[in-house]
């Protein structure tokens, strides 16, 4: 039987218990779902929001009824969806700031997209947090009556941007949560959301996708050939967005300017890392950065496969004679460092920490560690 949870890929186990909670009307009132970037968990949230709207389901929306077509574009009145915006990250008065004409257009814009595309991620230009403002307008709207007959949900997407002050407005929202209100929130960084609101929430773990989800998507949805779909799902670390995102652009490229870059970091000339490292750092933009870390940690990834001689695919095989240049060089060397090293410097660009920083400081630690005497 077809179902509207058949458009997030994988996350079986956590499909299997949001219905399990609508069959059983067993509904909490508040959930969070958590797990790596990309991997589907805005796009759960918004299925099991569907299913609590829909007017003639008890397990899955029915996608007829006027609740479930409402929630096509996501405007459904009894829906409100939270998630980082341009302000400050202190609470100043309790008027709060005002949001501008052009970010609320931006807004309505970044919606559309999210209803159109449930994998795509919502990023508002300055956009660093959850404003308490945000927190304050929820409150409000979660005392209120619902529209017509039904419950009220509330999907708080990147709820690790809440500053302290929208941290603990949720808090008092969620320890007294009013009958017929349901609070979804997702997050990619778990530890970055205060212990006293995981305490309040059913975690619901989100796993990372498989190759063979992300290729299998890749060619029904996309219409990717089998070869290109392979090779893209494997460089994707486990995040469908982050496939769609190669989608658009030239993917062979961005592997070979990684490549350049580790050899730079690696040369005898510094001034050479320098000029590489300018071109990330002038870019402004973190995208270019991330797809080169994220495209490094796979190369480190290859090698550690080609040492250990593990039973897994090389990802980069049509690099195969730079990966065992690489190893008959710094094959004693420690690998699993440059890969922790990596995902450190991944995890502090997600947290917009300043990227000439991280750059400079991932390219002096991998040269340190492969370098070490």
């Amino acid at each position: 039987m077809p179902s509207n949870f058949d458009i997030v890929i994988g996350q079986k186990k956590a499909k299997e218990a949001i219905l399990s909670f609508s069959a059983n009307n067993r509904l909490s009132h508040a959930y969070l779902l958590w797990g790596n970037e990309g991997i589907g968990k805005d796009a759960l949230a918004i299925e099991f929001a569907k299913t609590i709207l829909c007017e003639n389901s008890n397990r899955l929306a029915c996608g007829e009824c006027s609740s479930c077509k409402k929630m096509e574009s996501l405007q459904h009145p009894n829906l409100t969806i939270v998630f980082p915006l341009p302000g400050s990250d202190k609470e100043k008065d309790k008027n709060g700031e005002k949001v501008d004409n052009s970010t609320l257009a931006e807004v309505r814009t970044q919606i559309a997209h999210k209803a159109q595309d449930p994998y795509y991620h919502i990023e508002i230009p300055r956009a660093k947090f959850i404003l308490i403002n945000s927190i304050r307008a929820l409150k409000k709207e979660s005392s209120l009556s619902a529209s017509g007959s039904g419950k009220k949900v509330f999907l708080i997407f990147d709820a690790d941007a809440m500053n302290d002050a929208a941290a603990n407005a949720l808090l008092k929202v969620l320890e007294e949560p009013l009958e017929g209100t349901c609070f979804v929130l997702t997050t990619s960084r778990k530890d970055m959301v205060k212990d006293t609101i995981l305490s309040r929430c059913q975690l619901l773990h989100c796993t990372t996708l498989s190759i063979d989800d992300i290729c299998t998507a890749l060619m029904e949805r996309d219409n990717v050939d089998a070869e290109s779909a392979q090779l893209i799902a494997r460089l994707a670390n486990g995040s469908y967005r982050r496939a769609k995102q190669l989608l658009g652009e030239d993917f062979h490229a961005v592997r070979n300017d990684s490549l350049q870059f580790l050899r730079n970091i690696l040369g005898s000339l510094p001034v050479k890392l320098f000029e590489d490292q300018d071109k990330y750092m002038r870019s402004g933009n973190k995208d270019d950065a991330e797809q080169l870390l994220m495209s490094m940690l796979v190369w480190f990834r290859d090698a550690m496969v080609l040492r250990e001689n593990a039973d897994e695919t090389v990802v980069n095989i049509d690099q195969s004679k730079d990966l065992h240049s690489f190893l008959s060089k710094f094959g004693a060397k420690n690998i699993e460092q440059c890969m922790t090293t990596t995902e450190h410097a991944l995890e502090l660009l997600r947290r917009n920490v300043y990227l000439p920083l991280v750059i400079l400081s991932f390219s002096v630690q991998i040269r340190q560690i492969l370098h070490a005497e």
